[in-house]
C-alpha cells in the first residue's frame, strides 16, 4: 500500500513539475519584405514579380512555422497579423528594436521572439535575415542570414532549413 502511495505521489510530483522540463518558448511574427529593387515600368512584369514575392514569403513563413513546430524542446507560438501590426510602427521597426520585439514575445509569454525579414536588394538574388531576441533581457541573442538565389522552390527550402538548424543549435532549449 505504501508503494502505491508512494508511486502515486511521485507521478502527481512529476505532472506538477513536467512544465519547467518543457523546453523554452519562441514567438514567431511573418517574416517582411524589404524590397530594395528598381520599380519596372512594365506593369503586368511588376505584378509578376510581386505574385512570386509573396509566394516566396508565404513558403518562408510556412516553413519556418512548421519547423519550429516541429523541433523537439521548443513551444512555437504563432502570432497573428493583428498583434505584429499593433505593435510595428513602421516597416523595419520591430527589426530594429530589441526592447519592443522583446516586448511583443513577453506579451504573449514566450521566452525568445524571431523577427525575419527578406531583404531583395536586387532581382538576382536576396537575403534571408532572422533576429531571435531574448524576452526577459530586451537584447538581441543572435542574428542569422542566408543567401537565396535560384529557383525559389529550391533556395529557399535550403536557406529556412539552415535557419532552423542554427536556431536549434544555438539557442537555449
Amino acid at each position: 500500500m505504501k508503494n502505491i502511495t508512494l508511486s502515486s505521489l511521485l507521478l502527481s510530483l512529476f505532472l506538477v513539475i513536467s512544465p519547467v522540463w518543457a523546453g523554452s518558448t519562441i514567438a514567431v511574427t511573418d517574416f517582411e519584405l524589404l524590397n530594395l529593387t528598381l520599380k519596372l515600368s512594365d506593369p503586368q512584369k511588376v505584378a509578376e514579380i510581386d505574385a512570386q514575392d509573396q509566394q516566396n514569403m508565404a513558403m518562408i513563413n510556412e516553413l519556418l512555422k512548421s519547423g519550429l513546430s516541429n523541433m523537439e524542446g521548443f513551444t512555437m507560438i504563432a502570432l497573428s497579423d493583428d498583434a505584429r501590426t499593433d505593435a510595428d510602427k513602421s516597416v523595419g521597426y520591430l527589426f530594429d528594436c530589441a526592447s519592443c520585439s522583446a516586448e511583443l514575445g513577453r506579451n504573449h509569454h514566450a521566452d525568445y521572439i524571431i523577427i525575419g525579414r527578406l531583404h531583395k536588394p536586387t532581382y538576382l538574388f536576396s537575403y534571408l535575415i532572422a533576429r531571435v531576441f531574448d524576452t526577459k533581457t530586451n537584447k538581441l541573442v543572435k542574428e542569422y542570414r542566408s543567401e537565396v538565389k535560384g529557383t525559389p522552390s529550391k533556395s529557399i527550402p535550403g536557406a529556412v532549413g539552415n535557419l532552423l538548424h542554427k536556431i536549434n543549435k544555438d539557442i537555449p532549449h
